[in-house]
């Protein structure tokens, strides 16, 4: 099954950083299969594909971390020891040589509940041991990828609050009141101008919202070409059949 894997990956998301040397600057590259795992309870298993496409060998060290939210919004992270079983990424420890690929094994056997369980998988890249006091200075990259473990019956509901506008940005607080995650790019905020055409469409960067938690996105720059045409501006989350919906009527403050 897990060579099968590379027959049906998504697209790759290729990553680099940059190796400054004395001599020639080489360059460490590498790509992930996903930015993203969602298990659900009839696959609770799945597998994270890395391939080197740079011209030097790269390692990896891979940790599991516990990932919830306080209700405010700010992230709490556990380190899970390496003997844990509640979420297992096997191996620990990865070597790529020039044009190699690796697989990491992400699985786990705890019971189905009615709340989705949140982790975070760290992919971090060891640097090379120095060699000397000319040696290579490598920037290295650390990826911390969300681990879904989906509830056996989902239920997505979400509600906006405190929406304003203050100098040509969005605020807006998402209060989740599902039991899986929101992610901030399921919003949708079109202006609309006085005969009601559409104007512009715009998406929040990427953020999470875990379930029950309420939390304040980061204020999401508006268009600046038509902000003086703008007469109101609907704001959605794109989650369910019956999407919640906030309208700012003559937002004030939508010009910088």
């Amino acid at each position: 099954m897990f060579n099968r894997f590379w027959s049906f990956l998504t697209p790759f998301v290729f990553l680099s950083s940059l190796i400054l040397g004395t001599a020639t600057a080489q360059t460490a590259q590498y790509r992930l299969s996903a930015l993203k795992i969602e298990l659900a309870p009839q696959e609770p298993f799945t597998v994270l594909a890395i391939a080197n496409t740079g011209n030097v060998p790269l390692d990896f060290k891979v940790r599991v971390q516990q990932w919830q939210q306080r209700t405010t919004g700010e992230d709490e992270l556990h380190l899970l020891p390496l003997n844990s079983l509640e979420l297992v990424a096997f191996p620990n420890l990865l070597h790529l040589p020039v044009g190699g690929r690796a697989e990491i094994r992400i699985g786990h056997r705890l019971p189905t509940t009615d709340l989705e369980r949140t982790y975070r998988l760290l992919v971090a890249e060891i640097p090379p041991a120095p060699r000397g006091l000319e040696s290579e200075m490598r920037l290295v990259t650390v990826h911390s990828l969300p681990v879904f473990i989906q509830p056996a019956v989902i239920r997505r509901q979400g509600q906006l609050l405190n929406a304003q506008v203050q100098q040509g940005a969005l605020q807006v607080t998402v209060r989740n009141q599902g039991n899986v995650h929101i992610e901030a790019d399921q919003i949708k905020v079109t202006a609309f101008g006085e005969k009601g055409q559409r104007l512009f469409e715009v998406h929040p960067e990427r953020e999470y919202i875990l379930a029950g938690v309420t939390r304040s996105l980061r204020p999401m720059p508006l268009p600046q070409d038509h902000c003086g045409a703008v007469r109101s501006l609907q704001i959605v989350i794109d989650i369910a059949a019956h999407s919640p919906i906030t309208q700012i009527e003559r937002p004030a403050g939508i010009c910088r």
